[in-house]
Parts: C-alpha cells; sequence; structure tokens
C-alpha cells in the first residue's frame, strides 16, 4: 500500500476543516422564481371635457340658385369666418395597457357663428351686396386610441387618434340685402370626422388624471335649407370644416388597478 507524503496529508487535513466549518454554516436563501412578463395594469374608465376652439380654415361657401330665382347666379362669395367655440363631451374607455388605451365619446360644440358676404347678378342687372349669418353648432362622436410610451413623475405624455361621425346643423340663419331682408330655413349634414391629438395625462389620485390636451379635427360639410321665399337653394360649404381645439378634461377609473401578468 503505497504511503502519503506530507504534503498530501496537509491537503486532506485543511480539506476536512473547510467541510466541518461549511456544515456549520446556515443554508443559502431560495430565490424566487423568475417572472415570465412585466406587470401591465387594465381596467375601465369614464372621462369628461371642457374647451374651445378657433376655425382651422375659412369655408368655401356656395349658394344654390333656387327654381324661383330665374338667372340667378352668385358671381363671389367673400370674407366667409366662423368665430371662436366652445364645447363639452363625456365617454368611457379601456385602459388595456400601460401603454395603449382606447375609449368612445359624444361631443357637443356651439356658440359658432358663421358669417359671409356674397355679390349677385340678377339676369344681367346691377349687382347686389348680400350679408349671410347663421349660428353653428355640431354633435361628435369619435373612437379614439392612445400611445403613452413613458411615464415620468405622474405626467404621462400621449399621442393620440380617432374617426368617427359629426352632425352639423345650421340654424338662425339670416339674409341682409339692400331693400330686402329674408332667411333660409335650418339645415343639417351628417359627415365622416377624424382627429389627431397630442397631450399629457397627470395623476391626481391613484384613479384620477387630469389630461390637457391640443385636437386637430376635420368635421365634414354643413348646409342650410333653402331660402324663403325661394329664390335661392341651400347654402353650403365645398370645404370640410376643420378647427384647433385645446381641452382639459377628468379621467376616473372605475376600479383600482389590478396586475395582470402576461403568460409564459
Amino acid at each position: 500500500m503505497a504511503r502519503l507524503g506530507p504534503l498530501a496529508c496537509t491537503a486532506i487535513a485543511a480539506a476536512s476543516c473547510g467541510w466541518a466549518k461549511a456544515a456549520d454554516l446556515p443554508a443559502a436563501p431560495s430565490l424566487p422564481p423568475a417572472s415570465g412578463a412585466e406587470e401591465e395594469f387594465s381596467g375601465w374608465y369614464l372621462r369628461g371635457d371642457v374647451g374651445g376652439g378657433v376655425n382651422a380654415a375659412a369655408p368655401k361657401l356656395e349658394i344654390t340658385p333656387g327654381p324661383l330665382a330665374g338667372p340667378i347666379a352668385t358671381q363671389a362669395v367673400w370674407r366667409p369666418s366662423l368665430s371662436p367655440f366652445g364645447m363639452v363631451d363625456v365617454g368611457a374607455g379601456y385602459q388595456a395597457t400601460n401603454w395603449f388605451r382606447a375609449d368612445a365619446t359624444i361631443e357637443y360644440r356651439f356658440g359658432e357663428t358663421l358669417r359671409s358676404g356674397a355679390t349677385d347678378a340678377w339676369a344681367g342687372s346691377a349687382q347686389t351686396g348680400d350679408a349671410f349669418h347663421a349660428a353653428l353648432a355640431s354633435f361628435v362622436g369619435l373612437v379614439n386610441g392612445y400611445l403613452t410610451p413613458l411615464a415620468w413623475y405622474g405626467f404621462s405624455p400621449f399621442l393620440g387618434a380617432g374617426i368617427g361621425f359629426a352632425d352639423n346643423r345650421l340654424s338662425s340663419v339670416g339674409v341682409s340685402r339692400p331693400g330686402w331682408n329674408g332667411g333660409f330655413a335650418s339645415g343639417s349634414r351628417p359627415s365622416f370626422a377624424w382627429a389627431a391629438m397630442a397631450g399629457v395625462d397627470y395623476d391626481l389620485t391613484a384613479r384620477l388624471k387630469l389630461e390637457l390636451s391640443y385636437r386637430y379635427l376635420s368635421y365634414g360639410l354643413a348646409t342650410t335649407g333653402g331660402s324663403d321665399p325661394g329664390l335661392a337653394g341651400p347654402i353650403s360649404s365645398r370645404n370640410r370644416l376643420a378647427s384647433n381645439d385645446f381641452r382639459l378634461g377628468l379621467i376616473y377609473l372605475i376600479d383600482e388597478a389590478s396586475p395582470v401578468v402576461a403568460p409564459n
């Protein structure tokens, strides 16, 4: 049987001491199992907004000659304008992930006044100057989606877009012409509407957010009814109405946010 040298005996003795000390140490803590995905939050919410806006482009108007007008032709419509206006909306939506949410809103726009002048030729006679004025009100329904790429100290900037419809109604239509005052019947025209928006949300509480946003809204065409007495047909816009809107809103989470972990 081979004898162990002094150096080997020393190594065996040192290893035996190390094992004995290791047996006296507490067990290493166990690590939690790794999660397959980051936690995200989802839930339903309600929203409401108030705001105002200004016209983004001057409306282009045309007047349709009526059956009693004879050879009347509108030669020019000049200086059409729309006044600033107010708006209010309500809606409901769903926060799908930390970075995406969607909602549906219904909005009422009010206080807008359409004004314009025109010059007409009546059977070759001298031109006369007209002044038109009407109240414009709109109902707008949109389905919107929002991307929120990041959050910082309770602030969440976002980009959004929406599509839907608008019903634009012209009422209280009056015409002033030298020697004659008349009017047009009210009229409305449903139209396709779309919007692009940007803004920021701020967490007031765990359930309540304050939202400040800018929106560009294209909300379709507008028209009156015929004139009284039927000398002319409707006054209508040839281009789509559009506005720059500024809104302040509140978003209320119906339920407390609960974590949803994506499956592995």
